[in-house]
C-alpha cells in the first residue's frame, strides 16, 4: 500500500495543485457575489498558500535540488505560517461575532502572523526525495522555538474550527465548519501515526503528503459552508 501512495504522488499532487486553483477561482467568485462576507476572500487568500504549496511539491519531480527549489521550497514555510492563523478571522466571521470581538480576533492573528513569519524564515530546510518527489523538508537543524510554533500552528486553529464548528451546527444545521476541522486533524493524525516510514528514514516519510488531503477535504467542506451560507 505504501509503495502505491509513493508512485503516484507525483499525479496527485498535480490533481491537488489543479483543485487548489479552482478552489481559488471558486471563493473569490463568491466573494464577488456578496462583498459584505469576508469569508470567501479569506478562505481564496488562505488557498492560494495551498496551491503554491502543491505546485512546489509537485514540480519536485522535474526541478533539481538547488538554490532554486531551496529558496521556493523556503516559501512554502512562509506562507504556511503567516496564512493560517486566517483560520481564527475565518472562524469568527462564520460565528458572526460582534464587531469588537472580530476585531480583538484580528489583532491576535496580526501577532500570531508576525510570530509565523519569524517561524518561517528560521526553518531550516534539508533535501528529501521520497519516490519521485524532489523537495526541502524541515530539518533537526530548525530552532526548537520555530518548530514548536509551526507545530502549534498546525493544531491550535483546527481545534478552533472544530469547537466553532459544533456550535454552528448545533444553532444553524450547517456541520461543514465542523467537517472542515475535522477531517483537517484527522489526516493531520494520520500522517503522524502511519506516515513514518517503518526503517525510520525521514526522507521516506509520507506525513507532509497524508496531511494534504486533509487541506483540500478542509477547504471543501469550507466552500460547502459558504454555500449553505448563502442559501440561508
Amino acid at each position: 500500500m505504501r509503495q502505491v501512495i509513493i508512485s503516484t504522488m507525483a499525479p496527485i499532487l498535480w490533481a491537488m495543485t489543479f483543485f487548489d486553483a479552482f478552489s481559488i477561482f471558486a471563493m473569490f467568485r463568491a466573494y464577488r457575489r456578496n462583498r459584505k462576507n469576508r469569508i470567501p476572500l479569506l478562505i481564496g487568500i488562505l488557498c492560494l498558500g495551498l496551491f503554491y504549496d502543491s505546485l512546489i511539491l509537485a514540480s519536485g519531480a522535474f526541478l533539481p535540488y538547488g538554490p532554486l527549489l531551496k529558496t521556493l521550497s523556503q516559501f512554502r514555510y512562509i506562507l504556511h505560517c503567516v496564512l493560517i492563523p486566517l483560520l481564527f478571522p475565518i472562524c469568527a466571521y462564520s460565528f458572526k461575532a460582534k464587531p469588537k470581538f472580530v476585531k480583538i480576533v484580528w489583532i491576535i492573528t496580526v501577532l500570531i502572523m508576525v510570530v509565523g513569519l519569524y517561524a518561517g524564515i528560521s526553518v531550516v530546510t534539508e533535501e528529501r526525495t521520497v519516490g519521485a518527489i524532489r523537495r526541502y523538508a524541515q530539518s533537526d537543524l530548525t530552532p526548537k522555538f520555530a518548530d514548536t510554533v509551526i507545530q502549534m500552528l498546525d493544531i491550535v486553529p483546527v481545534f478552533f474550527m472544530i469547537g466553532i464548528g459544533i456550535v454552528l451546527w448545533i444553532r444553524r444545521k450547517n456541520p461543514n465548519m465542523f467537517f472542515s476541522g475535522f477531517f483537517m486533524l484527522l489526516f493531520t493524525l494520520i500522517g503522524i501515526f502511519l506516515g513514518k516510514d517503518p526503517g525510520g528514514d525521514k526522507s521516506q516519510s509520507l506525513m507532509f503528503y497524508i496531511s494534504m488531503y486533509g487541506e483540500s477535504l478542509m477547504v471543501y467542506f469550507l466552500y460547502r459552508f459558504i454555500r449553505k451560507e448563502e442559501k440561508r
